[in-house]
């Protein structure tokens, strides 16, 4: 299945905030937000300069795309082993309080309970017009 369809039901809002920070702090901290990771510096960098977080605020940055994607319908899902992905271009809040935009990749998760929902990755988005 591919397109603007979800677990949640088919043009369903995502319900990001109703589920607690559960995503590894370990996939933020030590990939996501790590600079010397050999595969994750790059987003590292890229979180860092366009929105301020670093290795240590994780929870901060995942309030910050629950915030930023919850309530919206997805731009894309796509269905795969995993679960569903959901893909937002979207605009997410920086550590100094300006939005910025960026193309947030979760999976809803289908057979954990516990973590409904975890961040698979944050790329640069649109550009601001």
């Amino acid at each position: 299945m591919k397109g603007k369809h979800s677990l949640f039901g088919a043009g369903k809002p995502f319900r990001a905030k109703e589920f607690p920070f559960t995503d590894s702090k370990n996939k933020y901290d030590n990939y996501l937000l790590n600079k010397e990771h050999p595969v994750g510096k790059s987003k590292a960098e890229f979180i860092e300069k366009n929105f301020g977080y670093t290795k240590g605020d994780s929870e901060m940055l995942h309030k910050a795309i629950s915030e930023s994607i919850d309530g919206r319908i997805p731009d894309y899902v796509e269905k795969t082993k995993y679960g569903e992905k959901h893909s937002f271009n979207s605009k997410i809040r920086g550590k100094d309080g300006k939005m910025h935009s960026a193309n947030i990749v979760v999976v809803v998760q289908k057979d954990n309970i516990e973590k409904p929902w975890r961040l698979i990755t944050i790329k640069p988005g649109k550009k601001d017009k």
